[in-house]
């Protein structure tokens, strides 16, 4: 078994450096994803939610296009088991790339 396996699934939502960016990123996985907003928690994974690979892509699309940034589908995303590691990766991708148009409109 490997050792990211062996590690406790997150329970909560990640804290993020960019004020208002977790809303906007759960608001954008709601929209894009057709899912009611109050259904994301920490702890839902993509298969409680319901979502398909087609769903996800739509979700990845909508993140790079209302925060401005490209978003790679590698190994970090992919290994997300809920949502706080899905958002917690789209943050660090965030974080890693270009400033966007949502944290230049967040200063």
């Amino acid at each position: 078994m490997s050792e990211e396996a062996e590690q406790p699934v997150t329970a909560t939502w990640p804290v993020l450096e960019t004020p208002d960016r977790l809303e906007r990123i759960i608001d954008i996985i709601a929209e894009d994803g057709a899912i009611d907003r109050a259904l994301i928690t920490p702890e839902a994974t993509l298969e409680t939610l319901g979502l398909a690979s087609m769903d996800v892509v739509m979700i990845l699309m909508g993140v790079e296009e209302k925060l401005n940034i490209y978003l790679p589908v590698d190994n970090d995303l992919a290994s997300a088991r809920n949502m706080s590691e899905f958002v917690a990766a789209i943050d660090r991708a965030l974080e890693a790339g270009e400033p966007g148009e949502f944290d230049q409109d967040a200063k």
